[in-house]
């Protein structure tokens, strides 16, 4: 799809609107009105579309981003944080070499590394994701695998035995992957049962394990754990990370990369 596509500049018109709630929520809908540049009938369609997909919340004429005790839709995920998301993707893309095997799993922060793999020059991406897999369908030099299973619908990603039957089929140079919640004390954990057995094989199936996590992923425990953090080879994330998190890191002898 043609980046100037009218699709693309919808999406980039609703990263652009919650970007500016994250920053100055609440905001009322008359500000967003003069700082988005957008006209009223305008906002307010973009608006309802991004709280009927659960993004967004307006109360009394106050705009503020969902919350949720659950894991959040992938259309909100994709939409916050997005600047820390792609500097994350570009530190990641180098360390991926030419020629490599990776498995990547599904996630807002992965489908930013995604989007930049065209820049490589000989990959071959194993995944269980079909956001990924259908923007790497034509890249020349990209050899794509797709791993079946369930699928899990809002995230567009394959879980179940099949899934883990097909990651058992391949070795892979490096796993990269994202995750919503880290702790120094309980590892890597998830909130959806179903990924968890998925993620588990996919580490088990790579040489090295590289984890995709902005600073406010850390001090967050989920119910489901996934895997302990010296499985851990290689952890991006962003400058904000405190530096007592990433000095315990280190002596786990996990490298940290800052984006």
């Amino acid at each position: 799809m043609d980046e100037t596509s009218p699709a693309n500049k919808k999406t980039d018109r609703k990263i652009s609107l919650v970007s500016k709630v994250q920053q100055n929520e609440p905001i009322s809908v008359n500000d967003l009105v003069q700082s988005s540049g957008l006209s009223a009938s305008t906002l307010r369609r973009e608006l309802r579309q991004l709280v009927e997909d659960g993004v967004l919340k307006i109360s009394v004429g106050q705009v503020t981003l969902a919350t949720s005790n659950e894991e959040k839709p992938f259309v909100f995920r994709q939409m916050v944080n997005i600047e820390t998301k792609q500097r994350i993707a570009r530190a990641t893309l180098d360390l991926i070499q030419n020629g490599d095997t990776v498995f990547i799993s599904g996630g807002t922060t992965t489908m930013e590394l995604v989007r930049l793999i065209p820049h490589q020059r000989r990959l071959t991406v194993i995944t269980n994701a079909f956001r990924l897999a259908s923007m790497l369908i034509d890249v020349p030099g990209v050899e794509l695998i797709v791993l079946g299973g369930v699928l899990r619908p809002g995230e567009q990603t394959m879980h179940g035995h099949l899934t883990e039957w097909g990651v058992h089929q391949f070795r892979a140079d490096k796993l990269i992957f994202g995750t919503e919640a880290i702790s120094l004390q309980h590892g890597i954990t998830h909130s959806q049962l179903l990924e968890v057995s998925t993620d588990r094989a996919l580490v088990n199936a790579a040489t090295q394990v590289f984890v995709l996590a902005d600073h406010t992923k850390f001090g967050k425990v989920a119910p489901a754990f996934v895997l302990s953090l010296d499985k851990v080879h290689v952890l991006v994330s962003d400058q904000e990370l405190p530096g007592d998190i990433v000095q315990v890191l280190k002596e786990k002898n996990i490298q940290v990369i800052l984006a």
